[in-house]
């Protein structure tokens, strides 16, 4: 009980600088350097590689969170923000393929926790992001960024 508490507010905090890190790439008020540092710090602090993460296939990334078979909600949503933050970075800087690739494996990790819905407070429904990762998935298929 313990044990889950604490990783829910581990989660909990990484989860502000998330939204903090989007704000900065919505509003372009950091260069691609601080909002990669910055990804990479909120990745680390949640036990994730984020340069494993770009490179894993989705059904790799899929294994990772799914230790005991099951894929762990809370693992899968922190990948799954952190990819769709790598996404929106990479999108908001003209590197469309990588933005795709992050979209894409974002959206099968948000797919995972769909089911259980929001379990933390102030972050979206997974239906919702992956909403909006379609959205974005289609502008860039359409050839417009942003």
């Amino acid at each position: 009980m313990y044990r889950r508490d604490y990783i829910l507010r581990m989660i909990e905090e990484i989860g502000q600088v998330l939204v903090h890190l989007r704000r900065m790439i919505l509003g372009g008020a950091a260069p691609a350097e601080e909002v990669d540092r910055e990804l990479r710090s909120a990745a680390r602090r949640g036990g994730v590689d984020l340069d494993v993460a770009r490179v894993a296939t989705a059904d790799t990334l899929v294994m990772l969170i799914s230790g005991g078979g099951e894929a762990d909600p809370s693992r899968g949503w922190l990948l799954a923000e952190l990819l769709y933050l790598d996404g929106l970075e990479a999108e908001t800087n003209g590197r469309v393929d990588a933005a795709r690739a992050s979209y894409d494996k974002a959206l099968r990790l948000y797919s995972l926790v769909a089911p259980a819905g929001g379990f933390l407070v102030g972050w979206p429904e997974a239906t919702e992001r992956m909403a909006e990762i379609r959205s974005r998935l289609e502008r860039l298929d359409a050839g417009a960024t942003q």
